[in-house]
């Protein structure tokens, strides 16, 4: 009886709402009058010194504009974590996702863009060309796009809809054409499982006591487990010249995790600096936004994944 009432429970969980889209200026971003301030502030910054230039660069150019735009951002974990979940946004702070997310994001805002939602809750549509809607570039705009960014489909509706695994990350913004990954292309295939989140849900407060939201993240481990086959480039790939050679400045690169049931534990910009392929991101070890003085081959020990931004 026990268990019957645990499988009502789950299945109740994981029914879909009917709708996926959801109106930004409903959504608060949980932020004091201070920090939606200090985050006009850095927005405002970045507009005056990359939007009269951003129609004339690609994605991949002004997202690096962007990521040298925030050199010194202060390094924070877990600013995002919060009950109940609602969209929180931070230019003034980040950690690697966030720092990622965020040039991105800001770089279609500077470009009159609004990410539209290619799926519709059951299938998904994969679009060649970025799933995009013309808008005028504003502080509001770049909310909504991080929410469609960082939210599966797009939907705030509790700590499961975010997500968590940046393989989802990438497979979401494939979905809706702002990247394409092509890991296969230099690299080679491994295994990749997921289940890191559900085997410890003690490490997450929101999981720890709560079976609808855990269940939710173990259909998730399932649904990316079924995406296979994975493709890294290992770290003796990245030493040939004809390999580095096909990876661009503008470019995400994620970083293979150790961790059993984990997939990447780090995720930068792809930044050519003194005739090496460098990245920028947000240094735990720095605690700030910085240029990697490590070359990537360098840093890369585990692996890479690496994605390109569409114009």
């Amino acid at each position: 009886m026990k268990a019957r009432i645990l499988l009502v429970i789950f299945f109740a969980c994981i029914v879909r709402t009917s709708s996926f889209a959801q109106d930004a200026g409903q959504l608060s971003t949980a932020a004091t009058p201070e920090q939606t301030a200090a985050n006009i502030a850095v927005y405002d910054r970045i507009a005056a010194a990359l939007g009269s230039a951003a129609p004339s660069l690609s994605m991949s150019e002004l997202v690096v504009q962007v990521a040298l735009q925030l050199l010194g951002t202060p390094y924070l974990g877990a600013s995002l974590e919060s009950e109940p979940e609602q969209l929180q946004v931070y230019l003034d702070k980040t950690d690697c996702i966030l720092f990622v997310e965020l040039s991105t994001c800001m770089a279609l805002t500077l470009k009159g863009k609004r990410i539209v939602q290619a799926g519709d809750g059951e299938h998904f549509a994969m679009r060649e060309k970025p799933s995009l809607e013309d808008a005028t570039p504003c502080y509001p705009l770049l909310c909504d796009n991080i929410r469609n960014m960082r939210y599966r489909l797009g939907v705030v509706d509790g700590y499961a809809s975010r997500i968590h695994y940046t393989s989802e990350w990438l497979l979401q913004n494939s979905t809706n054409g702002i990247l394409r990954e092509y890991s296969k292309e230099i690299g080679q295939e491994f295994e990749q499982p997921f289940y890191y989140m559900s085997m410890h849900p003690t490490r997450y407060k929101q999981l720890n006591h709560d079976v609808c939201e855990l269940g939710k993240i173990r259909m998730m481990e399932e649904h990316l487990s079924t995406q296979k086959p994975y493709f890294f480039v290992p770290q003796s790939a990245l030493i040939q010249a004809s390999v580095m050679a096909q990876i661009k400045s503008g470019d995400i690169v994620a970083f293979i995790s150790t961790w059993d049931g984990l997939d990447l534990a780090h995720v930068a910009i792809a930044y050519e600096h003194d005739g090496e392929m460098h990245f920028i991101h947000a240094s735990y070890g720095a605690k700030k936004v910085i240029i990697e003085p490590k070359t990537l081959a360098e840093y890369a020990t585990n692996g890479i994944r690496v994605a390109r931004l569409n114009d």
